[in-house]
């Protein structure tokens, strides 16, 4: 009782107004809360195989899902994902809620947003992305609410040997081998030079830092001279600083380095300005940080999806239109899986398998397989799945790794 009147008190002090553009939907049902300072969480008992036993199923169909993503300026494809799962499966089953776009700053508004959800009812909490202090949250909330709460992250932001302590099953795009992969479709498109963007916070997260260092030494296996650059945060120094950067800076790095430079952005934000200029000024772009035809193409190339919302097929036959148009064909490419859409997606599927009790346990590898390729399929495409290596040879084993195949434009 007296945790439930804690939450209440919390929700009671909290209150942001979360803005997006015009054209986004409606906002979450669920209120994103402003949280009073909090004090440092003591994360919860280790899980065990030996507590799957223990965790209380809801009876079949009472189970409810909270959704947590970036808003529509950090992370429109994961916010619409959301959308869609609560459109699927009810408003009274999946409630939604956004952390905010300076999330390395207002880390105690995530937590409360968590928080919120499982207030609201949740015996689930799907987070993607899951930004700083995921890990946090989710040992507050299960101190608050009880460990039976089901957490399922994609894209995290912290450390796979961390977040994998406390998130039951996480889950990114397979950064290991785009560190060879991307380098090889920037080739295969008649690249000699690979630039690559980033700003310092990006590239201490430890999956973007191997993938980066997998980047340079593939590049220089391939002969490719390596170029790097160094973008605003907008985290910190806001997104439309980082995306008029791009717009400015785009055209001087061409004529400096060559109309067959490859350029890789680590930020979702910055993904639309870089293929606009690209387009206008020469360059090649082999893949977005968060692949998928659906991230920032459409938007660059002026590509309409009204009526025709996820229809990858669609899509794909105007995006190779839109480009030929541009005189840019032979220089995009991405996957055919939206990786972001696709993780919001098997997380919320997943959680169902779970809750209705037909998992064994947490975490069940067969079962997320089954989901993972029904939901690839779905989109057109194939996903191979692998874990997270550490350093010692083995792996973990609730952390994934997701890896598709390109389509050229």
């Amino acid at each position: 009782m007296l945790k439930r009147i804690i939450s209440f008190a919390l929700a009671a002090m909290m209150a942001i107004a979360l803005a997006a553009c015009a054209a986004a939907p409606p906002p979450a049902p669920v209120a994103t809360p402003t949280p009073a300072p909090a004090a440092t969480p003591t994360p919860p008992p280790a899980q065990s195989d030996d507590d799957d036993d223990e965790v209380n199923i809801v009876e079949v169909g009472e189970w409810r899902i909270g959704i947590m993503t970036g808003t529509v300026s950090q992370g429109e494809e994961e916010y619409l994902a959301a959308v869609r799962m609560q459109e699927r499966f009810g408003a009274d089953r999946i409630f939604r809620t956004t952390y905010p776009d300076n999330f390395s700053a207002e880390m105690e508004v995530t937590i409360a947003n968590v928080q919120a959800l499982a207030d609201a009812g949740a015996n689930a909490i799907v987070i993607v992305q899951a930004p700083p202090g995921s890990i946090a949250a989710i040992q507050t909330t299960r101190e608050l609410f009880g460990d039976d709460i089901f957490f399922f992250t994609g894209v995290t932001h912290e450390p796979p040997s961390d977040i994998s302590a406390h998130a039951d099953i996480a889950m990114i795009s397979d950064d290991l081998s785009m560190g060879r992969v991307i380098v090889e479709q920037a080739v295969a498109m008649g690249a000699d030079t690979f630039a690559h963007i980033s700003f310092p916070r990006h590239l201490g997260m430890e999956n973007i830092a191997a993938r980066r260092a997998l980047l340079m030494e593939t590049a220089e296996e391939f002969g490719l001279q390596w170029v790097e650059l160094t973008a605003p945060d907008p985290s910190t120094e806001g997104v439309a600083q980082a995306q008029m950067f791009i717009l400015e800076n785009v055209p001087r790095w061409v004529a400096e380095h060559g109309p067959n430079t490859a350029f890789f952005s680590t930020n979702c934000g910055m993904q639309e300005p870089l293929i606009t200029q690209i387009a206008a000024y020469g360059g090649l772009y082999p893949l977005q940080c968060c692949p998928s035809p659906f991230h920032a193409l459409p938007a660059a190339f002026n590509v309409s999806m009204d009526g025709r919302e996820g229809d990858v097929d669609f899509l794909i036959s105007q995006l190779t239109d839109a480009v030929a148009a541009a005189g840019g064909t032979g220089r995009f490419s991405t996957w055919p899986i939206p990786i972001n859409m696709f993780l919001v997606e098997v997380g919320v599927l997943y959680s169902i398998e779970f809750l209705e009790g037909r998992t064994d346990g947490r975490h069940d590898r067969a079962v997320l397989e089954r989901i993972v390729n029904e939901v690839a399929a779905s989109y057109g495409g194939g996903v191979d799945l692998s874990n997270w290596p550490l350093g010692d040879g083995t792996y973990i084993d609730n952390f994934y790794r997701a890896l598709s195949e390109f389509i050229d434009f």
